[in-house]
């Protein structure tokens, strides 16, 4: 069986989310090399980030990457196991998509598009099939 268009963008929208996840991780990783960086809150005041929590969210974030990767290839073998992760991995992110609102809008509509291309009936008899 032909691997529907749908899956194939899905797959390639999930190697572009493990691509980041895992430079974003290298980049937080290698912050606090120096000095740590600052944010500054809603108020005007900056606070320093400290080293340990930049380097545990990287850390954390390049497994995520990873993660995706092994889900990248889960759907593009057709498992079931990538079907459920992928529509739970969407509802969670339209979830807290809605709770970053208005900024949130750009991960509901992806997340969304992504629910959809996966619950059509060619990507359900892909993901059907024993892989």
């Amino acid at each position: 069986m032909r691997r529907p268009v749908g899956v194939t963008v899905v797959a390639v929208l999930i190697l572009m989310t493990g691509i980041f996840n895992i430079g974003f991780g290298i980049w937080m990783m290698l912050a606090p090399i120096g000095n740590n960086p600052t944010v500054t809150d809603l108020f005007g005041n900056t606070q320093e980030v400290p080293g340990f929590y930049l380097f545990a969210n990287g850390l954390l974030s390049a497994i995520l990457g990873l993660m995706y990767l092994w889900l990248m290839s889960l759907t593009l073998d057709g498992s079931a196991t990538a079907y459920v992760l992928i529509t739970v991995l969407s509802a969670i992110n339209i979830f807290f998509g809605l709770l970053r609102l208005p900024y949130g809008w750009g991960v509901i509509l992806v997340s969304a598009i992504i629910l959809l291309m996966v619950n059509t009936r060619s990507a359900r008899v892909w993901f059907a099939q024993t892989a």
